[in-house]
């Protein structure tokens, strides 16, 4: 549990700065741009949103909606990411685990947000107006059930297949070593805390 408490806790301050020096830039940097990349974000005026260049100046939104949409899309970031924890939790190096969340956070997961939720990806089909940039036109992503969860899965499940099983999970045999289960009553507890979560999501 201290493992994977520690890796989410790492996950969301790595995140946080990944996403806003270029995440978020490669995720929605030409957003809006009828001629931008269909596959990546760039840097349009002068740096646009990498490293948060173009929030200030004339050019800025003063309602405060890049920096909602900077901290909205960062938590879905950081969501990705943590999925994988439970996946290679107690057999992953922290130091390989870093590596992992930073190319995560900053390439992998932007390039799919890019693709899919921002107005000229080639999988929008629900952002992106000219259809005929889309592939088949697109899809609709529900609340990042593709985007985030997809995509933290599918990293997961090759983070697992490339460390192996856990060790003492398996005897000399290859029979199941019986494992005694955790906390009933916090498992309770959690299920409530994202049970109330998801009300205000």
């Amino acid at each position: 549990t201290k493992n994977i408490l520690l890796k989410n806790l790492l996950d969301a301050c790595i995140g946080a700065i990944i996403w806003w020096a270029w995440g978020f830039g490669v995720a929605y940097g030409d957003s809006g741009n009828s001629d931008g990349n269909t596959f990546i974000g760039t840097a349009p005026n002068n740096g646009g949103p990498f490293l948060a260049v173009g929030w200030a100046g004339e050019d800025s939104q003063n309602n405060g909606t890049t920096m909602t949409l900077w901290f909205f899309q960062y938590v879905f970031a950081a969501t990705a990411a943590t999925i994988v924890s439970g996946a290679v939790a107690e057999r992953c190096a922290l130091e390989a685990y870093l590596i992992y969340t930073t190319v995560l956070t900053g390439f992998i997961y932007p390039v799919v947000v890019h693709w899919v939720w921002c107005n000229n990806g080639f999988l929008s089909g629900a952002f992106t107006e000219d259809k005929d940039k889309t592939i088949l036109g697109g899809c609709i992503d529900f609340a990042g059930s593709g985007v985030v969860h997809l995509t933290g899965g599918v990293a997961a499940l090759c983070g697992a297949i490339a460390i192996g099983p856990r060790l003492g999970r398996f005897d000399a045999d290859g029979k199941v070593v019986p494992m005694p289960g955790h906390s009933a009553p916090f498992q309770v507890l959690g299920t409530f805390i994202l049970w109330m979560g998801w009300y205000g999501f």
